[in-house]
């Protein structure tokens, strides 16, 4: 499980997080939901370890994320963000296999896990192509396969259909249902396939955890999750711009080992 005691975060003299605690359980889907600007992304951001300058305490098993060393959090925590991240001098097979090979892997024994991981996704036969090769569709279920490849307790998704067509969108659906067991955390505003995912849930506003729904009964539409979900009289406007403008640049570094920054990558045997 994970736990969230207290959590607060603050950029620039503004308050992007306040006071948030929350738990969240292993082979579950749930949902960080709010407009944009509410703090949803930020908060994925302090669960990964990618903020740094919190307050409060975010522990897995009852262990400070924080304290663990960054080959050990890859194991518990991976990161599929919003723009999947990927070098693109890179082959989609080397994309996928650095974290494993920063780990201590072979070459040989890294490519052969990010193979099987790339069929399971049925993305084996692009293994050999550059990201600008791929569709957008294509490209997430490669930023899948690398945060999958390391076998973590929990994918976290930001924003995951924001780039995908209705289609592509279905599709991502399908795939998530071959996580079943795996603890899985998205942070969306997108209310239509929000609702078609709907489990449990936590609704963020101006930064405050608003309401939780734990998926037990139905939904009322008169609940602020509800209202969010079916757009009514919450206005469909977005509120403060705090989420893209303060986090940090997109690092592909960052997601190959969740929380490790500006490695150099070399050729290990």
């Amino acid at each position: 499980m994970l736990k969230i005691n207290n959590l607060f975060l603050s950029k620039n003299k503004g308050k992007i997080l306040q006071d948030i605690s929350l738990e969240i359980p292993q082979k579950k889907l749930t949902l960080l939901l709010g407009k944009s600007g509410s703090g949803k992304t930020s908060l994925l951001r302090c669960i990964a370890q990618l903020e740094k300058e919190y307050l409060g305490e975010v522990l897995y098993q009852g262990q400070k994320l924080s304290a663990m060393p960054p080959q050990e959090r890859c194991r518990v925590l991976g990161f599929v963000p919003q723009s999947f991240a990927l070098f693109p001098h890179m082959t989609i097979l080397d994309n996928c296999a650095q974290s494993l090979r920063l780990l201590g892997d072979s070459k040989e024994s890294a490519y052969e896990k990010v193979q099987k991981t790339l069929d399971l996704l049925d993305m084996g036969k692009f293994a050999l192509r550059r990201p600008h090769e791929l569709s957008g569709g294509q490209q997430q279920r490669v930023a899948i396969a690398r945060a999958l490849v390391l076998n973590p307790s929990f994918l976290l998704f930001d924003e995951p259909t924001s780039a995908l067509d209705p289609e592509n969108t279905e599709l991502f659906i399908e795939i998530l249902k071959n996580f079943e067991g795996r603890g899985i955390i998205i942070a969306t505003q997108d209310m239509a396939f929000a609702a078609k995912v709907l489990g449990r849930a936590f609704f963020l506003e101006n930064g405050s955890l608003i309401e939780q729904y734990d998926g037990t009964k139905p939904l009322s539409p008169e609940s602020k999750l509800g209202q969010f979900l079916y757009c009514k009289k919450i206005s469909c406007q977005t509120s403060r711009k705090l989420d893209e403008p303060t986090n940090s640049p997109i690092i592909p570094q960052d997601y190959a080992v969740t929380g490790v920054h500006g490695h150099h990558f070399g050729d290990r045997e």
